[in-house]
Parts: structure tokens; sequence; C-alpha cells
């Protein structure tokens, strides 16, 4: 079995490879991924382009566009990203009956404590997993599966029974019935699995990874399991940012629907995570053997977030019965059974909730707490794990600050020699997470913030420069409007100029408007707002007053209890 990896425009499964694929025309461009800002963008998109794939959950459209057309859209201020050329994603592998609870179990079950659930009840029932993967092979074992082929060159579809191997085996991890497959059980046997088959001949393809992001979305899928993944340096274009990526903004958009995320760290057994692991959000699994030693192949680093059995595993063959199998990909649906398992228990709980009892319940390996081999541990349901309530591990702001260690240093240093600093991607971040930094740091965000005269403002501190409404019940009532005391130039204001940040991370989910006078801004919220402090703030690059003067730097806080 392998793992594939992730590339743009393609994907591969949790298997190894990689080859990206050129589809570019003298005149025209395929496979370009338009994400639009507004439904202005997405008319101004589809009015570019006749035979267009729309991805409503994701706000993108895929299609065939001419040069000049792909200009213009870049062009535009509706405009998010726009994205061409391909890449490939590979694999990463190298209502029950009564007895169910007490089945007996093989090795890598044991070892993450899956009886403690099904004692209590608990397979995942009402649970809905996808998996986006290669095709899953009709198997006894498997009997509620959901499948839909989404490879869109047909030249890369085969119809060969053993294409179905490497999802029909990381389904049988998570949802294999009892008394099927020998001794081969799921550790979510009572859940719903959607199958997104994307994994042509050659990989996976990008558009086809947004497309199945897409159909989850849509289909109301609870949790994603990703046994694919591609390295950063794969991944990205020349001067490509990993935010501007058509992978990333899919796997957030997935996120931003409370979708759970699972993925494979990568079998290269190095110093870095693949994607989509890395992407902030993204439960980032790595791979352990029995003795709960980390695997050879695993990819580690400071993104990992738990580690699971991934070594000589048994699951289901695709000509059915069993096989044995290695890699992250197999480590990997291990963790999306267990969030199953409690998504069942606590079906009311966020995403990010039911994944910090598992992490707040791991057990720890290695050195003491979170680190850059095993994550906060191994990933097991432990007794205590259906406590009333459990708190994170580390606050997202800490677990930031842990990660980024190495960015944060630079960015201090540059504050402190008077190098050049960009506000809104390096200073903001930091000023987020400043109880979390070094004393010395903290005084290093405080003189540059003061240095660049960004105002702040919130319910407990006033400024003569601007107003804000809402600073603590933005939660319910969705919308705040800023007052300028010397109002802006509606037309230096760029919509982008606007940006939320919360714990060192970028949030989307808002909408900001400027008035015709520039006297107010209006902030709207667009989905549920989780608990914590928002910090949004203006770019003044290029913004004016009405009376042509600079404007200085503003951040508004809001808090969400």
């Amino acid at each position: 079995m392998k793992y594939t990896k992730i590339l743009v425009g393609s994907l591969f499964l949790a298997w190894l490879g990689f080859q990206p694929i050129s589809a570019h025309a003298e005149k025209e461009v395929e496979h370009v991924s338009v994400f639009y800002k507004s439904e202005a963008g997405k008319e101004l998109v589809l009015d570019q382009v006749e035979d267009a794939k729309k991805l409503d959950a994701i706000d993108a459209v895929v299609g065939t566009f001419s040069k000049e057309e792909i200009k213009k859209l870049e062009a535009s201020k509706q405009i998010e990203v726009v994205h061409t050329g391909t890449r490939k994603l590979r694999t990463q592998d190298v209502g029950l009956p009564v007895p169910f609870a007490n089945f007996t179990t093989n090795w890598n079950q044991q070892l993450i404590t899956v009886q403690n659930a099904w004692q209590k009840g608990l397979d995942g029932q009402g649970v809905k997993v996808g998996i986006i993967d290669s095709g899953i092979a009709n198997h006894t074992a498997l009997p509620k599966v959901q499948r839909k082929t989404i490879i869109s060159d047909s030249s890369q579809i085969t119809y060969a029974s053993s294409a179905t191997s490497h999802g029909t085996f990381v389904a049988g991890i998570i949802a294999a019935q009892p008394g099927k497959a020998g001794n081969v059980i799921g550790v979510a046997p009572g859940v719903e699995l959607y199958s997104y088959n994307i994994d042509g001949k050659d990989g996976a393809d990008l558009i086809d990874f947004m497309t199945a992001i897409n159909y989850a979305i849509q289909q109301k899928v609870n949790i994603l399991n990703i046994s694919m993944g591609i390295s950063q340096a794969d991944l990205l274009l020349p001067n490509e940012k990993v935010s501007d990526n058509p992978l990333y903004i899919a796997v957030k958009k997935a996120l931003d629907a409370d979708v759970m995320v699972v993925a494979a760290s990568g079998n290269d057994g190095r110093n870095q995570i693949d994607y989509p692991a890395a992407i902030p959000g993204v439960v980032a699994v790595g791979s352990v053997e029995k003795t709960k030693k980390l695997s050879y192949f695993s990819n580690t680093g400071s993104v990992l977030d738990l580690v699971a059995p991934g070594t000589d595993i048994t699951s289901l063959a695709y000509s059915g019965g069993t096989s044995t199998g290695s890699g992250t990909s197999f480590s990997t649906p291990h963790v999306t059974g267990l969030l199953a398992l409690l998504k069942q228990a606590y079906p009311k709980e966020s995403a990010k909730q039911l994944e910090n009892r598992l992490y707040a319940n791991a057990i720890d390996l290695g050195v003491k707490g979170p680190d850059s081999i095993y994550g906060y541990g191994l990933a097991q349901f432990s007794s205590k794990i259906l406590t009333a309530s459990v708190q994170p591990v580390e606050s997202a702001a800490a677990k930031y600050v842990r990660v980024n260690q190495s960015k944060i240093k630079t960015i201090v240093q540059n504050m402190n020699n008077k190098k050049t600093v960009h506000y809104v991607k390096e200073f903001i971040p930091l000023y987020t997470v400043t109880n979390q930094l070094t004393k010395a740091q903290k005084t290093s965000v405080e003189v540059y913030r003061k240095k660049v005269g960004a105002t702040i403002v919130s319910s407990t501190q006033k400024s003569s420069r601007i107003k804000a409404t809402n600073y603590t019940t933005l939660k319910t009532k969705k919308t705040s409007t800023w007052i300028w005391a010397t109002p802006v130039k509606k037309s230096t204001v760029r919509t982008s100029a606007y940006a939320v940040y919360k714990d060192g991370a970028k949030v989307s989910g808002f909408t900001f408007s400027t008035s015709a006078s520039g006297k107010y801004t209006t902030v709207k919220a667009t989905k549920t707002l989780a608990k914590g402090t928002y910090y949004m703030t203006l770019d003044p690059k290029n913004v004016r007053t009405t009376k042509n003067k600079t404007v200085k730097p503003v951040i508004v806080k809001y808090v969400v209890k």
C-alpha cells in the first residue's frame, strides 16, 4: 500500500510519488480555479466562461479561460484567487449485534482503547464520514457506503477492481462491520460512509479534490478523512503563497463549515508535514508501531497533532477478505473513527471541542507536552474522555506561538533592527497573541505599535479617532459599525484592506463595507462566532482621508464569550 501526495491540480493518495501535469493551451488555459468573494464576483466569473463547473459550497468556479479573461478576473476586487496549473495528490501508505462490544480486536484497536467506547454503546451511528481517496470496493463488511466518482479527466479513470484497494483499506479501519472479515472491525462501524473517488491513474487532480470538498460540505459530512498529501514544495507554484492555493482555500471552507478534517502527515520520514495536514485547523496524524515507537516513515513537524497505529495494520482487501499495510494513510482513519464516536456522544459540540477532547486524553509520548514527533500523543478513547467538559490542552494562541517560534523570532528581530515588517501579515498576528510572548517580545511588539501609530479601541479602550458598536455583543448582533472622526476616502479603501485575526490566525466569515461619505464602516459576521477575542484592522497602505491625509492604523477588538 502507499500514501498519496497532493499536487496543485492533482492529488496523491497516502503513498509515494508525484508527477505534475501541464495543461496549458496556446491561447486558452485549462484547469483554472477561481475563488470569488461575492455574488458579483461569481457572476463576473460565469460571464467569462461558458462550460464551467460551479462549486458553490466553497465559493469557486473551475473551467477553461483565455489569458485575457484571467487578467480581467485577477484585477477584480470581487475575486479572491485565480489559480492556474496542475498538481497531483497521492495516497499515503508504504445498531449492531449484541456481541459487538466483546468482539476480539487486533492490536491497533487495543492500543487506542476503542473498547471503552463500544462498552458504552457507541459505534458512530448518526455520524457522516467522508473519505476522499480512491474508490471503495463492494465488500460485505461495508454495507453502508454512498459512492461518487469525481475524476474529471476520463483518461485517468481505471475500472480495474484493484484501483479501489487504498480506499477500501481506509474504509475498513473506520467502519468494517464485525464478523464479516475475520478479526477486522472498524473503530466506528455504525457511521455512514461517503466515498469521494478522486484517485486517477496518475494520482488525484486538485480540481477533483476541490469538487469532493464541495460535495462533502453540501452533504453535511461531519468528518473528512484525507489519507492523501503533497509536500509544500510540490504544491506551490513559483512565488505562490500557501493561503492563495486552491487546496488551502477549499479545506478552509470545510473547516469554516465545522467539518472535522483529519489528514495524513506523510510517509517521507522527514521533519515537514504534508498538505493538507499542515493547514491550521486540520488534525494532522502521524504513525506509530505496536510498541508506540514512531514508524520510520512517519513525517514529523511542529503542526503534528496526534499519532495512531500505522505499521502492519490489517484491514479490508478490495477483493474480499483482509490484507495488511503500513502508512500514515492508515493511522489517519483510526483518529477519524475516534472522532466519530465522540461526535455520537456529543452531537452538539463543535469540531474544535471534540478535537480538544481527543488531544486532552492522548497518551503523552516523547518529551513532556506537545512536541513535533508525537504531537499531543497517541490518540485513544480513554475512560475519562466522556467527562462533562474538557479544556484545551493548550490555547490556540499558545499553539500558534509554539508552532511559529522561528517566524516570531525573525519578526521581532526585524522590529528591533528597524527593518520592514508587514503590518497586517506580521505585526497583527503577533499582537493577537501578545500574552503568550516573552517579556522582551511583548516590549518589542508594543514599541512597534506605537511607532506605526496604531490606535486600539475596545469596550474598555476609547479613542477620539474611531468608535465602534457591539464590542461584546457581535455574536448575537451579527454587525458592528465603525465611526470615523475624520472620514476615509472610499475610493482609496480596498475591501481586501480589511482583515480579521484571532489567536495568530486570519479569520474568514466577515464582510466590510465603507459608506459613500467614508464616515462609517459596516462589519457583518456571516457565520457563528467561536469564543475568543477578534482583532479587526484596516491596512492603512494607500488609504487617505477625505482631506487627502494619510490614515494611521486602527485595531478594533471584539470579545465573544
